[in-house]
């Protein structure tokens, strides 16, 4: 079993990305999902506790990236107005080029990019230190 997981969404509208930058680096938003809390549940959780967003989740294709702490990512939807400084919308060209927490996912996201249809029900699985 895991110490720890992690749940985080990708969220698309305008041919961007939506993504939160941290000392420089950027990530998925979302966070740790608490003991037996059900993964679609924490990541709404947490998009509406840190950032202020009513969410819906979406799922579909899974990539394992074998790594440890274990980390689900799910497209997700919202109407809502951005407020949280921290996050920033990154278009799709420019994804290819800025820092990321996670190259390896990054390259796995970019297989889809940026065909929203592609991207509408996809789940990433991904282990990362």
């Amino acid at each position: 079993m895991y110490d720890k997981m992690y749940v985080r969404g990708i969220l698309i509208r305008n041919n961007k990305i939506l993504l939160e930058k941290i000392n420089g680096v950027y990530q998925l938003p979302g966070g740790v999902v608490i003991d037996n809390e059900f993964l679609k549940e924490a990541l709404i959780r947490n998009f509406y506790v840190k950032y202020g967003l009513h969410i819906t989740v979406r799922r579909g294709r899974v990539y394992d990236l074998l790594q440890i702490p274990l980390e689900y990512i799910y497209f997700v939807k919202t109407d809502d107005d951005m407020l949280d400084p921290n996050l920033k919308w990154i278009s799709i060209d420019q994804f290819f080029n800025i820092p990321f927490y996670q190259e390896q996912l990054k390259q796995k996201m970019l297989e889809h990019f940026p065909s929203y249809d592609e991207m509408e029900d996809v789940i990433f699985i991904e282990n990362t230190n």
